[in-house]
């Protein structure tokens, strides 16, 4: 922390390419940190210039009788990397590079970047950058505003980190008109150094910061990135804007969990086992780090709802169960209570509908009893334009009392025209979030409770996670893994599996099915990948007759899809019968590593795709969440003729087989599937699997 808090918190800075002509970037941000009245030393460095600003400007970094914290670079990209050097000679150990033409630009900027990079480490430096927008603090010992936003920030509580420069510009615009105020900001540009995890580590433990938003483009070294947000949602929440949710399309896969998973997929996961709370839309990440600095933290997740309009109550009522709420159940007493305020075409249960003839000191009194009901975490309040009797700005200057006395959140939706008789700045004043549309107010409210949600499970202790070993040296050294290397590696997991044969001879399936009763006859050659699909597995074969046919006719498909002068190979298993069939597979990301999925499987797992999905390591917590998220769970509960399955024992088995993947790094892609459970044995059974490793085959 102290070595960040020079970068972030800078008691004296440098600002190398400041100008005296109106219009460039070096004049305009020696203005923003003049403007802002920074209260640490400034350091314009300009050869052609004896002061700017009424500031005393130097001809270098050399010629600085003091040693600054951080050094801010506007130059040509081309100066850059000998600047720093100079910097680094002199002994500053900070610098934000404002300078763009890195690897934004393609590969020459990208060799430009690496050699940037190359010298800040071989000089124990840190960098923001390159391609940065730069940063700010507003806390009153620093006031610093070293950037090149037209909008100076407004003081609050929010940390904002953006890998977008021209985002970080239109969000501060937005936050004018939203009153909404930031600690810190940081521009991270490329993250050739400095990176998300860095700057969250920063705003971890500073005091001014009580929330934090993200928008990111990409996540770099995603371990430290989930390690520390780990430990800051105990205390303070994190929302993201993570860009990127499109698809441009799946790459090649030779497993269920490949074709499956995607990079969004896998992000989601990612940011939710951070206990990082992703929003879809710009206004949604605005709307909810506006509403937590506004409002308390709700208790729980029941809402009342107070409106002046029937259509508008039912929207929220809809938004508000979308995001995980529900409406209270107001009290007897509650009820009561307000008949004697209300008109009898009223609607005195949740949605508490005033109808339009509502007035201002109708607001007061309903809000004031709701307020007051045990059963109520939240209140959502409604206001559409009355057509007489009162205003929008009437109604809030009469419900101060109200809002200044609540402890629980209260969150406004005004549908009316902005103008005098608006409020708005009554609204501001009394920290009241205030939203155009029902469906936003409900959202940030939902993102409230999810926050409760994570910080309950990351405060409790977490036990379970997977505990990685010695890699094993089982499964051979082919790019496909055959299938009894596969159940042997299993075995060691406690996986079980039905009895089988792999053959290639016709004499041994027969034998072997007088000894099994019913079989599966499969081709088991590692090439061909996906049996079911070119008819290659034949079920339910019991008699002498079935068997001869099933061996020729896989014999004949396959002969097409194996190398030349390869003989078919055969797996024979006993028949298992079961009503369920699993899946459990694993995949490697090259951003994010170790992925397992688990669902409902069969040949129908592509199509139904009722499956989750975790980033490595996991713990019991979230193997049991991955349960929980099945649309399909229901039938593992016993759904009218379904069996019921032991959810612990599939707990086990999602917790081994994570073991096994990380212990066992050279899989890159593995599928159990079907998984089977057995009513008998009360067990999981493996009957058929793939498995892929890394390297060149």
């Amino acid at each position: 922390m102290n070595a960040l808090i020079s970068l972030f918190a800078p008691k004296s800075i440098a600002v190398i390419g400041a100008s005296r002509r109106d219009g460039t970037l070096g004049k305009m941000f020696l203005d923003a940190v003049v403007g802002m009245d920074y209260k640490g030393s400034i350091y314009p460095i300009n050869p052609k210039a004896a002061t700017i600003n009424n500031i005393p400007c130097y001809a270098n970094i050399s010629s600085i009788p003091d040693i600054p914290d951080l050094a801010i670079i506007l130059l040509p990209k081309e100066m850059v990397l000998d600047e720093v050097q100079a910097l680094a000679q002199k002994g500053i150990r900070n610098i934000v590079v404002i300078s763009a033409g890195f690897k934004e630009v393609g590969s020459e900027g990208r060799m430009r970047e690496n050699a940037l990079v190359a010298c800040i480490q071989s000089n124990n430096m840190r960098m923001i950058g390159p391609n940065s927008m730069g940063l700010f603090n507003t806390a009153p010992s620093i006031s610093l505003n070293a950037t090149f936003s037209p909008t100076p920030p407004i003081p609050g509580h929010v940390g904002f980190v953006s890998q977008s420069g021209a985002l970080g510009v239109a969000v501060l615009e937005l936050s004018q008109k939203l009153g909404l105020g930031f600690s810190c900001f940081v521009s991270t540009g490329n993250k050739a150094d400095i990176s998300d995890a860095d700057c969250l580590r920063f705003l971890a433990e500073d005091n001014n910061t009580h929330t934090i938003i993200l928008y990111q483009e990409s996540i770099e070294n995603p371990a430290a990135f989930r390690k520390i947000c780990s430990e800051i949602v105990p205390h303070k929440p994190i929302f993201t804007l993570k860009a990127g949710r499109t698809e441009s399309g799946f790459k090649a896969a030779s497993s269920h969990t490949g074709a499956l998973v995607s990079d969004d997929i896998i992000t989601d996961t990612f940011l939710k086992q951070c206990g990082v709370i992703r929003c879809a839309t710009l206004q949604e990440l605005l709307d909810t780090a506006l509403a937590v600095v506004s409002q308390p933290m709700p208790p729980g997740n029941k809402v009342a709802v107070v409106t002046n309009a029937g259509g508008p109550g039912i929207l929220a009522s809809d938004a508000l169960e979308q995001h995980g709420l529900e409406l209270a159940s107001l009290s007897e007493g509650t009820i009561s209570q307000l008949q004697k305020h209300l008109p009898a075409e009223a609607g005195l249960h949740n949605p508490v509908d005033m109808i339009a003839s509502a007035t201002h000191e109708t607001y007061k009194k309903v809000c004031s009893i709701v307020e007051k009901d045990k059963n109520v975490d939240s209140i959502f309040l409604i206001i559409v334009k009355p057509p007489v009797n009162t205003t929008p700005k009437e109604i809030i200057e009469e419900m101060k009392p109200v809002v200044e006395n609540s402890k629980k959140p209260i969150f406004c939706t005004l549908m009316a025209q902005e103008n005098a008789e608006t409020g708005l700045d009554i609204f501001k004043d009394l920290n009241l979030p205030v939203f155009s549309f029902p469906e936003s107010s409900a959202c940030a409210l939902g993102n409230m409770i999810k926050y409760m949600q994570i910080k309950d499970r990351f405060t409790k202790s977490r036990s379970g996670l997977t505990k990685v070993s010695k890699t094993s040296d089982i499964i051979g050294n082919r790019k496909q893994v055959t299938f009894r290397e596969i159940i042997k590696l299993l075995s060691k997991y406690g996986f079980r599996s039905c009895d089988y044969i792999v053959t290639s001879q016709e004499e041994e399936i027969v034998k072997f099915q007088k000894n099994m009763g019913s079989i599966v006859l499969k081709i088991a050659n590692e090439e061909i990948i996906h049996k079911s699909d070119a008819g290659l597995v034949k079920l339910n074969i019991s008699s002498f007759a079935e068997v001869k046919q099933a061996f020729n006719d896989i014999s004949t498909k396959a002969r097409s899809l194996i190398s030349l002068g390869t003989n078919p190979l055969f797996l024979a298993q006993r028949m298992v019968r079961s009503k369920i069939e699993l899946v459990l597979g694993a995949k490697r990301d090259p951003v994010f590593g170790a992925t397992i999925m688990f669902g409902i499987g069969g040949t129908l797992v592509e199509l139904y795709k009722d499956v989750v999905f975790r980033i490595l390591p996991v713990d019991e917590f979230e193997v049991h969440q991955m349960l929980q998220e099945l649309r399909g769970r229901k039938l593992l509960e016993g759904f009218r003729h379904y069996p019921v399955i032991n959810f612990e024992v599939v707990k086990k088995t999602i917790i081994n087989f994570s073991k096994m993947i990380e212990e066992n790094p050279e899989i890159v892609e593995m599928d159990l599937n079907p998984l089977l459970w057995s009513v008998d044995k009360n067990e999981l059974i493996v009957v058929d699997s793939r498995c892929t490793r890394a390297g060149d085959f």
